[in-house]
């Protein structure tokens, strides 16, 4: 993309940023990535703050499975000229909201500079104007898409396991995302663990090897102990779970939600530049 071209599409969407973006990704599936996203949302929600989850796993979107939702449009659909942007919002409660992506940011990427400005311009405005936090649920692994959206982000939050694969996966994101997005923040939520020391053993094992060969700052934001009831409420389609998220208002006193955070550029404004240099 020409210099000239790519500064017009950073002025064009970076207008500032009121809401906050949080990415919460995993280096591999089955670490409780999408039942701690939405969780946290209802967490989040119930403080007053308005929500809007954004299901980034594409063409595995299953945000809405764990919901009970069949929405029939989604951002791929807002993309491509088949529906209005309030058309692919689903109200799931007054405070918290939610948008199926579909293909949506990988169809972005073929479109003109002009149409992606003009896209991206339209959903910052409406996030912008009606919510202040925006989750995004991530596809796990090191997908072109997970590394722009997590790189994007004000907030980003890596998922790992006590799992040797789980830890080793964690590690993989966080190197991927450091040497090639050039991202030195993260912040660490250990899942499915059984005590508090045993989350800060996972969390040192990442650290350590983390600190010895890149240049990263690794925040410990908590951990959520295994409960097998969990089963049984995603199987039933009701994944907000009392217990869980009594264990994430620990966790969400680690992430700064309402801190004011160095970056000028909104998140938009980023994705566009990741988009376009691809």
């Amino acid at each position: 993309m020409m210099e000239g071209q790519l500064s017009h599409l950073k002025r064009a969407i970076d207008k500032g940023s009121s809401a906050r973006y949080i990415a919460i990704s995993s280096g591999k599936g089955g670490v409780g990535k999408t039942l701690l996203s939405i969780n946290l949302a209802m967490l989040l929600g119930n403080t007053g703050k308005k929500i809007l989850i954004i299901d980034g796993d594409f063409g595995l979107s299953n945000v809405h499975i764990m919901l009970g939702l069949t929405p029939d449009k989604n951002l791929s659909d807002f993309v491509n000229g088949k529906a209005s942007i309030d058309e692919i919002v689903f109200k799931i409660s007054d405070n918290i909201s939610f948008i199926s992506s579909g293909n949506g940011i990988q169809e972005l990427v073929n479109l003109s500079s002009k149409n992606i400005a003009d896209i991206l311009d339209r959903i910052h405005e409406y996030a912008e104007n009606n919510f202040d936090i925006i989750i995004f649920d991530t596809p796990p692994g090191i997908h072109n898409e997970t590394l722009m959206i997590v790189s994007s982000s004000d907030i980003p939050i890596i998922i790992a396991t006590p799992e040797p694969t789980a830890v080793a996966d964690a590690y993989a994101l966080v190197k991927v995302l450091n040497t090639t997005m050039m991202l030195r923040e993260f912040y660490i939520l250990i899942n499915k663990c059984s005590s508090k020391d045993e989350s800060i053993k996972v969390f040192n094992s990442i650290n350590t090897v983390s600190q010895r060969f890149l240049d990263i700052n690794l925040k410990y934001i908590g951990y959520i102990t295994y409960n097998k009831n969990i089963i049984r409420k995603i199987v039933d389609q009701k994944p907000f779970d009392k217990t869980l998220t009594d264990e994430l208002k620990d966790v969400l006193k680690n992430i700064p939600i309402n801190a004011n955070l160095p970056s000028k550029q909104s998140f938009w404004s980023k994705l566009v530049e990741r988009l376009k240099s691809r």
